[in-house]
């Protein structure tokens, strides 16, 4: 490289440091914009008798800015997001991986580093994801996020800090395969009935794939893989398969294949193996089992998306061991249990919610194990969250 070259490149990463730390400094006046100047440190003790004189002296704690009161103070812009539009989607990259305040996109092939506007930062679990489609622009040797165009799907759950709004997993994608174990970890039903929920709701299809069946017995498999059976009725395809000896993983790649996924579950389940062993090249950090509890141990700390060839795209996703429902009612929940419609029309009463009401005929067919019980626990248990 000559040395007018490496002026050229010297200067390119100075000015790329330079704008993130500008857009940095510029999300970060908006919260200081909101808070007052921070009161004395308090010398003693508060007491019943000197209270009312301290918070004379002092005033009252300064409360941390709402999301919403920085939304409304960065204008317009914060709120659209920057959607462009659906049908034009000519030069536009997907988003492969998201760090605060970056985002990584693949566009024409090329990976690029794109620095993410104040506007989106700030909100930047819920405005951005993985699988999006963007558009970035280059400004004197630097790329920005410009543009993000409207989702096809979605996969979210609740922000933990702020209920009201939804944490996005991945965006854009055609298939959700939930990826579960049989024994280590155990199975849970109710953890794949959540996320059948929120599947359906975001628009994707869904797969559930049993890895680690080399792990089992003929007599384990007997026993276990029946627990199954409601999900095959339902149309969900069951792929039994192995990341260790190849089983399944045929039928799986017939499931990608030129479609975006995303992989989804408890940690320990073995998300990032069947990557590994759908393409051996990927060589993804995998992790064992925590002995004590049998649980699993977080590898893939944040989304990423790979790139299979032929328009295959693969999500690899952190494990999870809680999952929420975001903006979900009572109303609304029965329709994601359509094993109910059918039985629910000879219920005693038209509006039964098929927990409490007598002469039931949901509750009898699943005392009669005609319907899943497992099923039904999980229908019972949200409609009391949700109360």
């Amino acid at each position: 490289m000559d040395r007018e070259a490496k002026k050229l490149k010297k200067h390119f990463e100075k000015r790329l440091a330079y704008d993130e730390m500008k857009s940095r400094k510029q999300a970060g006046k908006v919260r200081r914009a909101f808070r007052k100047e921070k009161p004395d440190v308090r010398g003693q003790r508060v007491t019943e008798d000197n209270w009312e004189a301290l918070l004379d002296q002092h005033g009252q704690a300064q409360k941390r800015p709402s999301l919403s009161d920085l939304l409304e103070h960065l204008g317009p812009n914060a709120e659209t997001v920057f959607q462009g539009d659906d049908d034009d989607r000519e030069g536009s990259g997907i988003v492969f991986s998201v760090s605060s305040g970056r985002c990584r996109v693949l566009q024409d092939g090329e990976e690029i580093d794109a620095v993410v506007p104040p506007e989106v930062a700030v909100r930047q679990k819920s405005a951005l994801a993985v699988g999006d489609r963007v558009r970035v622009s280059d400004e004197s040797g630097v790329c920005k996020l410009t543009t993000i165009l409207p989702r096809r799907t979605i996969l979210a759950r609740p922000d933990p800090l702020h209920k009201h709004m939804q944490r996005l997993i991945a965006a854009n994608v055609d298939v959700v395969i939930h990826v579960v174990s049989l024994k280590s970890p155990p199975l849970r039903p109710r953890l794949i009935d959540r996320f059948l929920i929120a599947i359906q709701r975001g628009g994707a299809q869904a797969v559930i794939c049993v890895n680690k069946v080399d792990l089992l017995t003929p007599e384990e498999r007997d026993r276990e893989l029946p627990k199954l059976l409601p999900y095959l009725d339902l149309g969900v395809p069951v792929i039994g398969c192995s990341a260790e000896t190849g089983e399944g993983l045929e039928q799986l790649r017939k499931e990608v294949e030129g479609k975006t996924s995303a992989l989804v579950g408890h940690s320990g389940v073995g998300k990032s193996s069947i990557l590994n062993a759908l393409d051996r090249s990927l060589d993804l950090t995998t992790n064992t089992l925590n002995r004590k509890r049998g649980t699993g141990r977080h590898t893939t700390t944040a989304s990423t998306l790979y790139d299979f060839g032929g328009g295959t795209y693969l999500i690899d996703t952190p494990g999870i061991r809680e999952f929420g429902l975001w903006d979900l009612d009572r109303e609304s929940l029965r329709d994601y249990f359509p094993e109910f419609d059918e039985p629910s029309e000879s219920c005693r009463f038209t509006d039964c919610t098929h927990v409490h009401e007598p002469n039931c005929q949901v509750k009898e067919l699943v005392e009669a194990e005609e319907l899943s019980p497992a099923r039904y626990e999980t229908y019972a248990r949200l409609w009391e969250d949700l109360g």
